[in-house]
C-alpha cells in the first residue's frame, strides 16, 4: 500500500453546495446572490456561508481492499495500518469506513437450516456498530467484501450483483402491474384504467425538473408550495411534480368494441 494514502484519501479540496430545486445555487449558500441589496463590491468570503463540507475520495481504498481478495485477512488489515498513525484522528477515520466495506462479524451456516433439502452454505452478518444485532445474508449488504470466518481470507459479497437482479426483478413485476392499468394502443395512444373504467388519455408532463427520492425527502412543506400545480382531469385533483412527473390532459371513455379490440380485460 502507497504510504500516502491517508492523504490521497481525506485531503482534497471540499466541495460546494448545489441545488438540486431551481438550478442555481441552494438557498443560504451564498448571500445577496441575484439580490438587489447585493454590495457593489464584495469580498471572495463575505458573502457566503457554509461554503465547505467535508469530502473524500474513498476509491484508492476500494481499489487497494479489491485487489487483496483472495488473501488473509489479518495480513491485509496489517498493511493497511502500517500506513496509517491510530494517533491521528483523520488518518484513524479511515478505519471506519474499511469497516463499511469489509464485513468481519460474518457467520456460516449449512443451507438446510434455512432451506430445508438445499446443499451448501450461507453467509450471514452483522454490525454491532449500528445496533444491529439480528443476522442478514453478506449479499444483502451494500459492502463489496467480507471476511470468511472458516479461513480468515478476504472474499467477494457479490451483494452489487444481487442488488441488479433484484431491481431487474422488481422492474419485471412493476411493470406486470403498469400493464393492468395502462396500455400503449395503436398510433401512440395511451388508455388508462381508472374504478375498472377503461379511458384513451392525452398525457403531458408536469412543468419543472424531476424530483429524484431523496429530494421529496428533503423538501420542506415551503419548497412544496413553490411547485407549480396542474389539474389531472382523470384523477380530478392537483398535481404537482411531488405526486407525479405526468398528468392526464383531456381523457374519452373507451367503449365494448375497443376495449375488446385492445385485449384490455385480459
Amino acid at each position: 500500500m502507497r504510504e500516502d494514502m491517508f492523504k490521497v484519501i481525506v485531503e482534497r479540496p471540499r466541495l460546494v453546495h448545489g441545488n438540486w430545486l431551481r438550478g442555481g445555487r441552494e438557498s443560504g449558500f451564498r448571500q445577496f446572490l441575484a439580490s438587489e441589496d447585493r454590495p457593489a463590491k464584495i469580498g471572495m468570503q463575505a458573502g457566503h456561508q457554509n461554503r465547505k463540507w467535508l469530502n473524500e475520495n474513498l476509491a484508492p481504498l476500494r481499489r487497494f481492499l479489491a485487489s487483496r481478495v483472495g488473501r488473509p485477512w489479518d495480513k491485509v488489515r496489517s498493511e493497511l495500518l502500517n500506513g496509517i498513525d491510530q494517533r491521528n484522528t483523520v488518518q484513524q477515520h479511515i478505519l471506519t469506513h474499511v469497516d463499511d466495506y469489509v464485513l468481519q462479524q460474518v457467520r456460516v451456516l449449512p443451507r438446510s437450516e434455512l432451506q430445508p433439502g438445499k446443499r451448501g452454505v450461507v453467509f450471514q452478518y452483522r454490525r454491532d456498530r449500528y445496533r444491529d444485532t439480528s443476522w442478514h445474508p453478506v449479499e444483502d449488504s451494500r459492502a463489496p467484501l467480507f471476511v470468511d470466518p472458516r479461513t480468515g481470507l478476504l472474499r467477494e459479497t457479490y451483494a452489487q450483483a444481487h442488488r441488479a437482479r433484484r431491481q431487474r426483478d422488481a422492474q419485471s413485476a412493476s411493470a406486470i402491474e403498469h400493464a393492468k392499468t395502462e396500455r400503449t394502443l395503436d398510433n401512440g395512444r395511451v388508455a388508462r384504467c381508472l374504478d375498472d373504467v377503461w379511458y384513451e388519455v392525452t398525457i403531458a408532463s408536469i412543468p419543472g425538473a424531476r424530483l429524484r427520492e431523496w429530494q421529496k425527502r428533503r423538501m420542506t412543506s415551503d419548497g412544496r408550495k413553490q411547485l407549480e400545480r396542474v389539474w389531472d382531469v382523470l384523477e380530478k385533483r392537483w398535481l404537482d411534480r411531488y405526486d407525479s412527473d405526468t398528468y392526464v390532459t383531456a381523457k374519452r371513455q373507451l367503449n365494448r368494441k375497443e376495449i375488446a379490440k385492445f385485449h384490455l380485460r385480459g
